[in-house]
């Protein structure tokens, strides 16, 4: 167990002292304002063409949704034969 808290140690030890020589290096950096207004207007617009996408495919959301329901439809009628075939009678 005290090898295990003397590596601990020592990787603590590595980690402060890169932290050290990084907060000497870097130095923090102002984003200029046109920057800042232009993503301020842009998360307040919102994205409005994935809205207009999705009024543009909407064919083929509901061409998925049939499909789905076909399934279900489809395995409900194979599970129906197959109690048929097998003889078994249903308990409702």
């Amino acid at each position: 167990m005290g090898k295990g808290k003397n590596l601990a140690n020592a990787s603590l030890e590595k980690i402060s002292s890169m932290e050290n020589r990084l907060s000497g290096t870097l130095k923090p950096v102002a984003p200029r304002q046109e920057f800042v207004h232009g993503l301020g207007q842009r998360i307040q617009a919102g994205d409005q063409t994935a809205f207009v996408n999705t009024i543009v495919n909407w064919p083929i959301i509901a061409m998925i949704f049939a499909s789905f329901v076909s399934l279900a439809v489809l395995l409900a009628m194979l599970a129906r034969a197959l109690l048929a075939l097998t003889g078994r009678k249903r308990s409702a």
